[in-house]
C-alpha cells in the first residue's frame, strides 16, 4: 500500500524521525500540485482558499488541470509499464541504467536521429513489428553482452522510426479508402433497393433524387 505526506496537514518532523504519511493512494481524494507535492482534496482547497487567497473559480479550475495532469501520468506510466515489462521479456532480463537513459531521450524527443518524442505505445509497436528482424539480426552479429544487444537493437529500431511512420500513414490511408469503398457499395445498394421498391412512385413515375436523400440519411 502506497502513502504520500500531505504537504498542508501532515507535520513536519525533525532529522531523523519517521515523517507522517497520512495519504492512502488507494483510498483517498489526493492531489498533486506542479512541484510535485501532494495533498488531501480537502487539504488542497482550503490551502488555495487560506494562503493563496484564491477564488472558487479559480481553486476549481486548478484543481481541474492538477486532476487531469494526474490522469495524463497515470496513462504515461501504464504504458511504460507495459513496454517495460515486453523489453525485459524479450530481453529475459533486467533494464540496465544507461539503456534507460536512452529510453528517457527516445521519449523525450532528444535521442540522437529522432526530432520528436516517441511514446511508449509507439516503442513498444515498433518493436513487435521488428521482432522476428532483431532475432535475426541477433544470431547473425552474436552480441553475447545482453546490455549491447539492447543498445545495439534500439538504434536499428529507432533507425527504423521514419519507415514506421510511412508504414502507419499508408495503413491508415488503405483504411480510409476501404471506408469510401463500403460507404459508396452501401450508398448504390440504397439507391437500387429504393429505384426497386414496389412501393416507390412519384407523380411523373420518374427517380426522385429527394426521395433517396431522405433515405440515405437515416
Amino acid at each position: 500500500m502506497l502513502f504520500y505526506k500531505c504537504n498542508f496537514c501532515d507535520p513536519i518532523t525533525k532529522r531523523g524521525e519517521k515523517p507522517v504519511k497520512s495519504i492512502n493512494a488507494e483510498t483517498d481524494e489526493f492531489i498533486k500540485d506542479d512541484k510535485g507535492k501532494y495533498y488531501h482534496l480537502s487539504c488542497y482547497k482550503k490551502y488555495l482558499k487560506d494562503k493563496k487567497k484564491l477564488t472558487d473559480i479559480e481553486i476549481e479550475k486548478i484543481i481541474n488541470d492538477c486532476q487531469e495532469k494526474r490522469k495524463l501520468e497515470i496513462k504515461e506510466n501504464k504504458e511504460k509499464d507495459r513496454f517495460l515489462q515486453w523489453i525485459m521479456n524479450f530481453y529475459d532480463g533486467s533494464l540496465p541504467a544507461y539503456f534507460m537513459t536512452k529510453l528517457q531521450k527516445v521519449r523525450e524527443g532528444t535521442y540522437e536521429g529522432i526530432n520528436e518524442p516517441i511514446d511508449y505505445l509507439t516503442m513498444l509497436d515498433i518493436y513487435q513489428h521488428m521482432e522476428n528482424y532483431l532475432r535475426k539480426l541477433r544470431a547473425k552479429k552474436q552480441i553475447k553482452n545482453v546490455t549491447q544487444q539492447m543498445n545495439y537493437d534500439l538504434a536499428v529500431v529507432i533507425g527504423n522510426y521514419g519507415n514506421y511512420k510511412k508504414y502507419k500513414a499508408k495503413q491508415e490511408q488503405n483504411v480510409v479508402s476501404k471506408n469510401d469503398i463500403n460507404k459508396q457499395i452501401e450508398v448504390e445498394e440504397k439507391v437500387n433497393a429504393i429505384k426497386n421498391n414496389k412501393e416507390y412512385k412519384d407523380d411523373d413515375s420518374e427517380f426522385n433524387l429527394i426521395d433517396i436523400i431522405d433515405e440515405l440519411m437515416f
